[in-house]
């Protein structure tokens, strides 16, 4: 297909903009933002001899001979008493937690557990360096990787940024450094680190310690623009944004999404619960990411330990928001165990079962869904990187067969709309354009949830009678 990441990879849009080839190839590729608002490597230099088969070894969706099994297998395999199920690769402990300073975790996305990790591992001199995405003043960019050597710096990297970010800035500072670095990020941005780690003999000196966080998936920046349009606000005008603030009294899944703007030197904020934007954008995949389809790491396999949201009933309630952690190192495990012990976190050992139910949405779209997705690239025959999933359409059922038609639909029709809009306030052109294909979604995902919907309610009828 291409001897190199532009021919291969950016070529059939499986680009997730991760930035790992341009960090290692500075001479010969940058990053730059698409009209779309994705980041996408572009030549810059002469050729080097050898730069387009780098180019592939680091990148997380070329075909390379490791995957996120055999990288994780060499990491973790051989630990006594270690673990694996497909869904969560290789765990020695889960738990879900929070920290216990309450400001802390209201400041946090949930329960705070991987700012409590950072902070403890600099602290503690376990690393000198950590390297995670936070906000800035760069420009055009709201969130950008840092390299934070001092722990007061954490507090500006707290919270899940819906948002793209690429690494290439901050590749140098990690080789440049003379110490241990934690780095934390997505699935694929961890892979690819575990790629260039063997391609690079300095990067593999330097990483002590990664943090990996749960996905569904990622975002174009507008996304964010969106979100600031249905607040009424100008997207030229923001300073930064809060993707989600907790409200007190509600469930930890029933958020806001906030805006704080700058204009002419006045200062305000506007925010809109998240139910209550025009289309479910996470459900329908909008602004998402063409690698996205074909990703089928939900929990950062290849992470130390990796940590999201307790999507479950019995944490949902507690507005203050609840970790899953993943463990998959001894080192981790055991300042979890210490932290525990000097009641600076929460901890609660819980079930793999329970883990997987979590995120159980993300694993029917990065596993069922990504099946049939990838048996329609090869009917058209489109080159799509090699996934453990295999493709095909049986054990996919007809209605979510449609579901997943419909929503590759509405994710490439979501940027080009958005395109269109960029020029003029509002959201109205957009919201035509996307209507339609919104309300097949809407109508067919009812028809698909109607048996268990009768089912809840001849439950509650039986349960009320029985009374």
């Amino acid at each position: 297909m291409g001897n190199n990441v532009l021919e291969t990879v950016v070529s059939n849009n499986v680009c997730v903009g991760c930035g790992m080839c341009a960090g290692l190839l500075p001479a010969v590729l940058c990053m730059h933002t698409d009209k779309y608002g994705t980041y996408l490597p572009e030549l810059v230099g002469k050729d080097a001899e050898g730069w387009g088969e780098l180019s592939l070894r680091v990148c997380p969706f070329a075909n390379n001979d490791d995957n996120e099994d055999t990288i994780a297998a060499s990491l973790y395999g051989d630990q006594e008493g270690v673990q694996h199920r497909s869904e969560t690769g290789y765990y020695l402990r889960c738990f879900t937690g929070h920290v216990n300073d309450v400001d802390v975790r209201m400041a946090s996305t949930s329960g705070g557990m991987i700012s409590w990790l950072a902070g403890k591992m600099l602290s503690s001199g376990r690393v000198d360096a950590v390297v995670c995405v936070g906000e800035c003043d760069d420009g055009e960019k709201l969130f950008k990787f840092q390299f934070i050597t001092d722990t007061a710096d954490l507090g500006r990297c707290r919270k899940s940024r819906y948002y793209p970010v690429e690494v290439s800035e901050v590749i140098g500072k990690i080789k440049e450094s003379k110490g241990k670095v934690l780095f934390i990020g997505l699935p694929c941005f961890v892979k690819a680190m575990r790629l260039a780690m063997k391609a690079d003999a300095v990067l593999e000196s330097r990483i002590a310690y990664t943090i990996g966080l749960f996905c569904g998936h990622l975002k174009s920046k507008r996304y964010c623009e969106y979100l600031s349009r249905c607040c009424g606000v100008d997207e030229n005008t923001i300073k930064t944004v809060d993707f989600r603030k907790k409200v007190p009294g509600l469930p930890a899944n029933k958020y806001t999404f906030e805006v704080m703007t700058q204009d002419n030197g006045d200062e305000s904020s506007s925010q809109i619960m998240m139910k209550d934007v025009w289309a479910s954008s996470w459900s329908n995949n909008l602004f998402m990411l063409g690698a996205c389809e074909y990703c089928d790491d939900v929990m950062a396999e290849t992470a130390d330990v990796s940590i999201g949201d307790a999507w479950l009933p019995a944490y949902t309630k507690d507005f203050r928001g609840t970790s899953i952690v993943v463990c998959r190192h001894r080192d981790i495990l055991e300042l979890l165990e210490e932290g525990s012990g000097d009641k600076d976190i929460s901890l609660a050992e819980i079930c793999v079962d329970e883990v997987i139910q979590s995120q159980a949405g993300a694993f029917r779209q990065r596993r069922t869904g990504m099946k049939y997705r990838l048996y329609l690239s090869a009917k058209k025959g489109n080159w799509k990187p090699n996934k453990r999933v295999t493709a095909g359409k049986k054990g996919v059922g007809i209605l979510f067969r449609a579901v997943q038609r419909l929503r590759l639909k509405t994710r490439t029709l979501s940027h080009t709309a958005f395109l269109k809009q960029k020029s003029t306030g509002g959201l109205d052109i957009f919201v035509r354009m996307l209507k339609p294909w919104i309300f097949y979604m809407k109508v067919l995902n009812r028809v698909r949830h109607l048996g268990a919907s009768l089912k809840r309610k001849a439950s509650r009828l039986f349960n009320s009678s029985a009374t």
